[in-house]
């Protein structure tokens, strides 16, 4: 009898122990990905991944963090190589997540915002807002150069400015620092003129969740910008 009581029991302990471990993640990241693709209308929904530490306690709904990963979308009026929203801990109600098929939250998530902008997109953005004729942009890990198309005594040639990324307010903005001229000897008042035709400032607006920047970086080929999501209302509970 205790045998077969054994071979009852056993499994069904297995089972569920070890059930939520194999299913439970990929359910509760499969309605995270589709509650945030419906919201902010992407085309393919984010990558999602949860964790939680220990792993038992996201039998109670208790996650240590996470991460939210979006592909080639649009932020802000920004098309992006990658977004990445690291959450915060957070508490989800697991039995109701599981019956609506989305996320019920304790309370809205919040987290570190990474957004990766590739350097073709901050070279058009350059050549909508600088006063100069920018012909290409070359970001590397300690800054970015602006090549550009100026005009001295009748004759074109190309000059090459080198400078930083900064934040001001919601906006990223390039400050020149240095100017080369092809080997030619430029006046001051020339020399001034075309690092201010160089600088550019450009607002991030309409990011989702109310996000906000506070940091810009560099590195081979993209300009990295850093933030905070403050709100994400994931099937959050009226006045949750």
């Amino acid at each position: 009898m205790r045998s077969v009581l054994a071979a009852v029991v056993v499994p069904l302990v297995a089972v569920v122990v070890i059930g939520p471990y194999t299913f439970l993640p990929s359910l509760l990241e499969y309605a995270f990905a589709h509650d945030v693709q419906a919201r902010l209308g992407l085309q393919k929904a984010p990558k999602v991944e949860l964790e939680s530490d220990p792993p038992l306690r996201m039998i109670a709904g208790e996650f240590s963090g996470g991460e939210i990963r979006l592909r080639d979308a649009g932020l802000g009026g920004v098309r992006t190589e990658r977004a990445v929203i690291d959450l915060d801990p957070f508490d989800v109600d697991v039995l109701e997540s599981i019956s609506q098929g989305s996320i019920v939250a304790r309370e809205p998530l919040s987290g570190g915002l990474r957004v990766e902008v590739p350097e073709a997109e901050v070279s058009r953005l350059v050549k909508e807002q600088a006063e100069t004729e920018v012909r290409d942009v070359d970001i590397t890990k300690s800054g970015m150069e602006v090549r550009a198309e100026a005009t001295f005594l009748g004759a074109s040639f190309p000059v090459s400015a080198t400078g930083d990324l900064g934040i001001s307010g919601q906006s990223f903005v390039f400050e020149p620092r240095s100017l080369e001229a092809a080997g030619m000897a430029l006046p001051r008042e020339l020399t001034d003129a075309l690092l201010a035709g160089t600088r550019f400032e450009y607002p991030i607006k309409r990011l989702p969740y109310r996000s906000t920047i506070s940091g810009v970086e560099t590195a081979e080929g993209e300009l990295v910008l850093t933030g905070r999501v403050p709100r994400v209302p994931l099937g959050v509970y009226p006045g949750g």
